[in-house]
């Protein structure tokens, strides 16, 4: 049976991931620059990288689709600080990986002040012909959105929402994620 997401569920489930998308992509001095995109049949990168945050009354599926092309290995060897001609192939896919998990972190640690029980699956990697699947599925709410990082590369985020119950809940106006936020840091008593 599927749930019904109130309006303010669906703008606040499209903050998070616009600002969680911006805040993984900051990984240069470069520019990040987020465009919304009502039809996904334009995003036609070649792989994607997918997560799933779950709670007992809703299931996400955050995705980051790219391409293995000039630019986003230009993008990814800036970010690791070395030539593009010494990338290797292993390097490239697992720091597109730590993109997705830092997106998806990020996105289940905001989703965690308004929804109590949360888990995040691991980065899966897969090829554009998986999404058929995804978009057979039925969803109540989907959002995508073009990360364009200047003069290097695009990349594109999408979320689906299926959820099991109804959803509401509200992000306060003009509210950013936590920039104080230490995440992995272990305090000693």
């Amino acid at each position: 049976m599927a749930g019904i997401i109130s309006a303010d569920a669906k703008s606040g489930f499209s903050h998070l991931l616009s600002d969680c998308l911006k805040e993984s992509f900051q990984t240069t001095e470069k520019s990040v620059e987020l465009h919304t995109i009502n039809d996904h049949s334009v995003i036609d990168e070649e792989e994607f990288i997918m997560l799933t945050v779950s709670s007992y009354t809703f299931r996400i599926f955050t995705l980051i689709h790219f391409s293995e092309n000039s630019q986003s290995k230009n993008f990814v060897s800036e970010a690791l600080k070395i030539s593009p001609d010494s990338l290797e192939m292993g390097r490239y896919y697992d720091y597109l990986g730590e993109v997705g998990n830092t997106f998806c972190g990020a996105f289940k640690r905001e989703l965690g002040k308004y929804f109590p029980h949360l888990g995040m699956s691991t980065p899966n990697r897969l090829v554009k012909g998986s999404l058929k699947h995804m978009r057979d599925m039925e969803f109540e709410y989907d959002a995508h959105f073009e990360t364009e990082i200047q003069d290097t590369a695009s990349f594109y985020g999408s979320m689906y929402v299926s959820a099991y119950s109804e959803l509401d809940f509200r992000i306060p106006v003009n509210s950013r994620l936590d920039d104080d936020v230490n995440t992995g840091a272990l305090e000693m008593f």
